[in-house]
């Protein structure tokens, strides 16, 4: 996470100004000590002379007001780009699922029979068009996030079944890799709270990631515990034995549109979304999201959620 220090030197009405709007845009806004200096701060702010406070009216009152106009802006824009991706989405998405079922009634012989070459170049066009699909649908999902349109609807459910789910989703490519996929769930683990398809949707795209850095008979383990910090809370581990991540990148791979590798020669290909959208549903539950990697050595990606309250109740037996 990129960290931006300020002090804030005064305590007038720019300052409380200052305040409000980083807090309104996101930011945590921590008191100063009373004894930091400017060498303390990544950055100091000052009026333009140099040497009047914060609180001073003038050119610090003028940089606040230029400060906004320039988040405004920026907001702005990024509703823009999330609108504009959500109708090219839609627009592209109708012709390729026409795609996808004219090349079915095809492949299955509705329209007349066909011989084998044919009939696998008609797999080729639905396969390649249902990945278009799944991409399509994945710059959906990252436009809804991005515009506040994603709602949770939390169940309380077990995170043995959500995994189980996942693991038949991908059975093919697991089989196809000869990949050695193994689960471990503390016992007494209670249930999540959280909504269940977004959780899906995370654990499925960490073990998709997985089952594409991970060489044939490789292994991906997924696990499941309390947090150790606070047990009220859930964290599950996805884990593989693949090529791993350099620490550099671990941040930048749940930037939108990251590649660790955006040649056009790469061999794994993507939005560049799914990061981005999983840390999306785990910061709208309140969790975090992160990974644990060297170049060469694996990766472990950990996410934590909600669990269900079983303390026992006053008054209970």
């Amino acid at each position: 996470m990129i960290e931006l220090r300020l002090l804030l030197n005064g305590d007038g009405d720019a300052a409380h100004r200052l305040r409000s709007l980083l807090a309104r845009e996101g930011f945590r806004v921590e008191d100063t000590p009373r004894n930091a200096t400017p060498r303390e701060s990544v950055t100091a702010l000052e009026s333009q002379n140099g040497d009047d406070p914060v609180g001073a009216n003038g050119g610090t009152a003028r940089r606040i007001e230029e400060l906004e106009m320039s988040l405004r802006e920026l907001r702005n824009l990024d509703v823009a780009k999330s609108q504009f991706l959500a109708n090219v989405s839609h627009e592209l998405r109708t012709p390729l699922t026409a795609i996808v079922t004219y090349g079915e009634v095809l492949r299955d012989g509705l329209l007349g029979e066909i011989n084998p070459r044919q009939h696998e170049a008609i797999q080729s066009v639905i396969g390649s068009s249902r990945q278009l699909l799944g991409m399509i649908e994945e710059i959906l999902t990252y436009a809804r996030t991005s515009a506040r349109a994603i709602e949770l609807r939390p169940t309380e459910f077990d995170l043995a079944g959500v995994i189980r789910d996942v693991h038949q989703m991908s059975a093919s490519l697991i089989r196809k890799k000869r990949i050695h996929f193994e689960t471990r769930l503390d016992d007494g683990l209670p249930q999540a709270q959280a909504d269940r398809d977004k959780i899906l949707h995370v654990l499925g795209n960490l073990v998709g990631n997985a089952i594409d850095f991970t060489p044939t008979e490789g292994v991906i383990r997924v696990e499941a515990e309390r947090c150790r910090r606070d047990p009220s809370w859930l964290q599950v581990v996805v884990s593989d034995t693949g090529i791993g991540i350099d620490p550099k990148h671990h941040e930048m791979i749940f930037r939108e549109f990251a590649q660790v590798d955006s040649s056009r020669a790469r061999r794994h290909h993507g939005t560049g979304l799914g990061l981005a959208i999983a840390r999306n549903f785990i910061q709208l539950h309140g969790g975090e999201i992160w990974v644990e990697s060297e170049l060469g050595h694996g990766s472990r990606f950990l996410f934590t959620l909600p669990a269900v309250d079983d303390s026992p109740r006053a008054g209970t037996a």
